[in-house]
Parts: C-alpha cells; sequence; structure tokens
C-alpha cells in the first residue's frame, strides 16, 4: 500500500515533489510508462492565466547493458495542471473524462469537480514550519521522530495494532495497522498508582509534565533519544495554539481550586457553523466543563470524559475532533475536520440535480491530502506520520463503508441468510453459535462475494486467452533515478 502520490524530498529550503518509482507499470506489449522525476514549482495564479497550456509527453529509448530493451519510456513530466475548482496540483493524465482532450480539464480526484467545499489548513506555527522544512540537525532529528513527537501530545490512544518493527532490514519505511481500529480516550485523572497517559498529562501533575511524558513516549530506535528543549516547545505551542489543549488545561485550572469536586468534560459533536466555510472553533463551541451531579447527564452524541472511571471510551469517526485528537502536530489549532450531514456546495444543492447532497469521508479524505501552493498545511510534508495519517484514515473509511452496511442489510436482501429458522435446519442447535449475520456485498472489496466474483473472471479470461506463464514483481526505491537505473537492467529468467 502505498500512502503518497508523490514522495517529498528536500534540498537546501527548495522543496522537490518527487514522483515514486512505484507507479512504474508495464503495460501488454511491453512499452514501459514511468513518470518522471522532477521539481514542482506551481503559481495557480500564473496556471489559469495560462489556461492550462497541455505539454505533449516527452518519449526515451532504452537499451540494456547486455541486449536492446525495446522499452519506450514516457515522461509526462511535473503535474502542471492545477484544478480550478479547489487549487489542487494534478497531472494531466488524472482529468476525469480521459475520452476528451481539453486545455481546462476537470479532475474528480480531489474535489468530485467543485462538489466538494471544504476551508484550507491554517499556516501552522513558525515552530513546525521550521522543523518541517528546516535542513539543520534539530529539524532532521525532529523529522526522523515525528511520529514519536505526535503521540507525546496526542490526547486519544490507536486501537489496532501498529507492527513497529516491520521497516527493519533495510526496507523502505512502512506503516502497517492490524486489527480492529479505534480511537480511545480514558479518564480526567489516572487510576491510583497509574501513571498518566494521553489527555491526563495535560491535566494531572503538570509541574512534572516534561518528565511524565519522556516516561511513557520514546522513540522507537532506542538508540535516538528525544530532545527534551523540543518537547518544552512543542508544550508552549500546544498550550497557545490548539483549543482542544485549553479545554484540558481549564479543567486542570478548576481540579487545582477544588480537588475534590465531581467535574466531566464535554465534547461537542454538533457545530452550528457552517462547516464548508468555518473549521476554527472557539474553547466554548470545542468543549464544555461540568461541574456537580453527573448520574442523571444524558450524552448524546458527544464524547462525555468523567473524572475517573476504569474503562475508556471508543470516538465516532463522524466526530468533528476525532483526528485533530490523534494528531496534534498535524493539526496544531484544533481545527474541526469531518463530521455528520457535511453538505456539498451551495450552489449544486440549489439545482436539485444530485440524489446525494454530503460529502463522504472518502471525499472528505481525498481533498485534505492533496497539494496545493496556497496552502500551508504540512499533512503531505509529515514523513512517517503522513503515512500513519493515510493508514489510519483508510481503516476510518472502511469502517464507515462497514456501518452502512450492517445497517442497510435489508437493502442487498439478505434476510435468507439471517433467520434463527434456517440456522435449526442446517443443523445448528447451540444458541451461542447463532447470531445476525452481516452480509457483505460483491461491491465491498476484500469481501467474500468480491474475491470469489474476481476469481471467476480471473479464470474466464484463462480460458479464453490462456494461462499465464510468469508472474513478475518489482520492488523499486523511491530514490533511484529511473533515467539512469533502466539502461542497466538486466532480467534473468
Amino acid at each position: 500500500m502505498h500512502t503518497s502520490r508523490r514522495g517529498v524530498s528536500t534540498t537546501g529550503q527548495n522543496f522537490v515533489a518527487r514522483t515514486p518509482l512505484s507507479e512504474l507499470t508495464i503495460a501488454t506489449n511491453g512499452t514501459t510508462h514511468i513518470n518522471s522525476i522532477a521539481t514542482t514549482s506551481i503559481d495557480i495564479q500564473s496556471i489559469m492565466l495560462n489556461n492550462n497550456k497541455r505539454k505533449k509527453p516527452t518519449y526515451f529509448t532504452t537499451t540494456s547493458c547486455d541486449h536492446t530493451v525495446d522499452a519506450e519510456i514516457v515522461d509526462f513530466g511535473d503535474p502542471s495542471y492545477t484544478c480550478s475548482e479547489c487549487g489542487a496540483q494534478m497531472w494531466y493524465e488524472e482529468r476525469a473524462e480521459k475520452s476528451v482532450n481539453s486545455n481546462l480539464p476537470k479532475f474528480s480526484l480531489c474535489c468530485m469537480k467543485g462538489l466538494v467545499q471544504i476551508p484550507y489548513l491554517k499556516r501552522p506555527p513558525e515552530l513546525l514550519m521550521s522543523l518541517i522544512h528546516g535542513q539543520d540537525p534539530r529539524s532532521k532529528h525532529f523529522n526522523e521522530n515525528i511520529r514519536a513527537y505526535n503521540s507525546m501530545f496526542c490526547f486519544t490512544s490507536i486501537g489496532g495494532k501498529i507492527q513497529s518493527n516491520s521497516s527493519r532490514g533495510g526496507r523502505p519505511p512502512q506503516c502497517i495497522l492490524s486489527g480492529q481500529n479505534f480511537h480511545r480516550i480514558g479518564s480526567l485523572i489516572p487510576e491510583e498508582e497509574a501513571t498518566p497517559k494521553f489527555a491526563q498529562l495535560y491535566i494531572y501533575d503538570t509541574v512534572n509534565e516534561i518528565s511524565n511524558r519522556f516516561n511513557h513516549f520514546r522513540s522507537n530506535e532506542q538508540h535516538k533519544d528525544l530532545d527534551k528543549t523540543l518537547v518544552e516547545d512543542f508544550t508552549r505551542m500546544v498550550d497557545e495554539h490548539n483549543v482542544l489543549a485549553k479545554s484540558f488545561r481549564k479543567v486542570r485550572d478548576h481540579l487545582q481550586h477544588n480537588s475534590t469536586s465531581n467535574v466531566c468534560l464535554r465534547l461537542f459533536r454538533n457545530r452550528t457553523k457552517d462547516p464548508r466555510t468555518h473549521n476554527m472553533p472557539s474553547c466554548d463551541e470545542v468543549a464544555a466543563l461540568i461541574v456537580g451531579e453527573l448520574d442523571n447527564l444524558d450524552p448524546g452524541r458527544d464524547i462525555i470524559v468523567r473524572k475517573t472511571f476504569g474503562y475508556l471510551e471508543k470516538i465516532k469517526e463522524t466526530h468533528a475532533s476525532f483526528l485533530p485528537l490523534q494528531y496534534p502536530l498535524l493539526f496544531p489549532f484544533g481545527e474541526d475536520q469531518y463530521q455528520e450531514n457535511f453538505p456539498i456546495r451551495d450552489n449544486v444543492m440549489k439545482e436539485g440535480k444530485r440524489k446525494r447532497i454530503g460529502v463522504t469521508l472518502r471525499d472528505f479524505i481525498a481533498f485534505r491530502i492533496q497539494e496545493r501552493d496556497f496552502e500551508h498545511g504540512i499533512i503531505v510534508n509529515a514523513y512517517r506520520l503522513f503515512q500513519q495519517f493515510v493508514v489510519d484514515c483508510f481503516s476510518m473509511i472502511e469502517s464507515q463503508r462497514l456501518y452502512w452496511i450492517r445497517m442497510k442489510q435489508s437493502t442487498i436482501r439478505c434476510d435468507i441468510l439471517n433467520s434463527l429458522q434456517e440456522a435449526i435446519h442446517s443443523g445448528e442447535t447451540h444458541t451461542f453459535a447463532v447470531g445476525k449475520r452481516v452480509v457483505l456485498p460483491a461491491s465491498f472489496t476484500g469481501g467474500p462475494r468480491y474475491m470469489f466474483n474476481n476469481c471467476q473472471d480471473a479464470m474466464a479470461i484463462c480460458k479464453k486467452f490462456g494461462y499465464p506463464d510468469l508472474f513478475i514483481t518489482i520492488t523499486c526505491n523511491a530514490n533511484w533515478q529511473c533515467q539512469h537505473l533502466l539502461p542497466e537492467v538486466t532480467i534473468h529468467v
């Protein structure tokens, strides 16, 4: 699984957008297609003034050391086209209507041809910008351990299991998440004889906050120690800019004067403002501090973080603070992200021609991970944290799809597979083994019916054209220079 459309490297203060070699494909006619590795520097205004003039691809012919390789390399150049709706940098070959050649193409990968309207990310604090884009030893150390620093300041924990040893042996860095993934949040105060974790670090024993964070969050590579001064700088940055941190600090201030009072923090799910234009809520819009009797408190669709309780509470993927609670370095201001009933653009809704009038979670994530010259977000430049973010978002989308399928079982006509009478007739007499089955449709990627249909299609293709002789897999390094490497490749069979 590739976690980026464009690899990112740095040269001094100029940033180079690179196309990974993993996008190399070999067509059935033996022609090799590959996107070149080139710098990208695009001004959206100049692009629009030039009407996105189409550039013809460059063709090369390569030869091997031992024999001539009849392969043609097609260089599509830089992503020199800018979406006229959202400003995302795109390649001409990524246009929505590939059968139409136009100097003003429309793109659906980024904003669904303008249907998705989301506020752009605000410029991060100067500390983050200098570390992400810097070349000094401190910036290099931060980029190598960015996941550890993010975990040190996040408010929630990931329920899935992250395989930390998957990048050993000289392989490219990977982020592999297994098991059921969900985000959880604990109590405001740790249990007796327990150490504070995650959101508790913002409230409990803040005098020794730096040492408490170091006790629980270390770099994955033990020979690399985290920078204490950097942690202190991040603490000040989060306290100054992050509205979620300010909400938890309010609880700290209240407990310092009333340590025995029964309190809880209510994280609101719904917002009163239009999410298409406003994503910077205030502390009062994000959370509320509730003091007093909490037994009859109705949480509704909000998150209630109590003072002490012995279990972790799951956070719904559609909560506006789901991603900011887990990624405080990617969203340093705690701005709202995806939420339920996210509407599409106003002018499209007024036409009344679309059946679906809401933005899906997949559309939101696709918009957020695009590169734009005028947007100062650091998501794409977050190195290994970007890998974790994309994998986490993929699990969010899958979870939403599974939830929709579970709620729409009557639509896919699965009643005949779920009845208790059918189970008894099949010989199942133990009640603990009988439950409500959820049938996955054939359109769900990875489901049993999906795999069965693909297997049948593969057998039909083999019956028509014959069985394949070889399956060849090539693993490439994103830092390889393709133009110089390919002429020296020798294939041994």
